[in-house]
């Protein structure tokens, strides 16, 4: 009978058993547990791996180079850079004179220790015996210093100091106060005009074997201090006596190690953003200060 359904029954039933199909499926379906959706996952955040890199000019005379008791070598993340070569700082380092040992390798090591920087360079410009004439323009070494600078900028190394320690030749030989200024200034005047705007911190030094502290180049020293010109107050090595010299001049193990610690001090110090000796570093002496 249903053969001879008229054409258009047919169509009507068909329909009507899809949609009850269709009906049927969406109830299981709603029936069903709904399928596990994981929350979208947020990739690791990336971290770029920039080093602090502490960079640092450190010039002067002998007790800026390697006249001290003994050599050491600096821990694996303390460098020498001088001439184009980059490598791990051992005594003696090349670019300062004498064979002995340094106040670098120590301080580098110590600002490591400290975590106060990932990596440090130290770019070594320091002869004995030499005054403040010879360092400043038309002096002797003035064109030595600058071209350390500039092979260093040419190296990429972008300098984060300028450590400087010399004044003993100076109050041996009785420089005045102003001369001292002005010669300094217009050796600071030619690295700046290299580009190099790093703060500078200069050490009260004129203490050497016989020749006992020097007011007026002290006052010079101290007198430099300026914070609008990038000038401050590095440590007061005349504080280490005989006692921390090997030779009445140059400083001991003991004495390279108190350097050190007074250097570390003083960079600390700027960073926190202190004013100069807001922390005190005692100098150890035997029988006391």
């Amino acid at each position: 009978m249903s053969a001879h359904r008229p054409r258009s029954v047919r169509w009507a039933t068909a329909l009507l058993a899809c949609i009850a199909l269709v009906v049927s499926c969406s109830a299981a379906y709603a029936q069903s547990p709904a399928p596990a959706v994981s929350a979208p996952t947020r990739p690791a955040p990336v971290r770029s791996v920039h080093p602090r890199v502490m960079v640092a000019l450190v010039f002067g005379q002998s007790n800026a180079g390697n006249w001290g008791e003994n050599r050491r070598v600096a821990g694996p993340r303390v460098f020498n850079f001088f001439r184009g070569r980059y490598e791990r700082a051992r005594d003696p380092l090349p670019g300062a004179n004498g064979n002995g040992g340094s106040v670098w390798t120590r301080l580098g090591d110590k600002l490591i220790a400290a975590r106060l920087y990932d990596r440090v360079v130290f770019v070594p410009a320091s002869i004995s015996a030499t005054e403040i004439a010879q360092w400043a323009p038309g002096g002797l070494l003035h064109e030595d210093l600058l071209r350390n600078v500039r092979e260093a900028r040419q190296a990429r190394l972008v300098f984060t100091h300028l450590l400087w320690h010399q004044g003993e030749s100076d109050a041996a030989l009785g420089t005045s106060a102003e001369d001292y200024q002005r010669r300094f200034l217009a050796m600071l005047s030619a690295i700046r005009a290299l580009g190099v705007d790093a703060p500078v911190f200069v050490a009260v030094a004129t203490r050497c074997g016989q020749y006992p502290p020097n007011e007026a180049i002290r006052a010079a020293q101290l007198g430099l201090v300026n914070p609008a010109l990038g000038i401050f107050a590095g440590p007061d090595t005349d504080r280490l006596g005989p006692e921390y010299r090997h030779d009445g001049c140059h400083l001991s193990d003991r004495g390279l190690d108190a350097h050190a610690e007074m250097w570390l001090q003083v960079i600390r110090d700027h960073l926190d953003g202190k004013p100069p000796g807001a922390s005190t570093h005692t100098v150890e002496r035997n029988g006391g200060e």
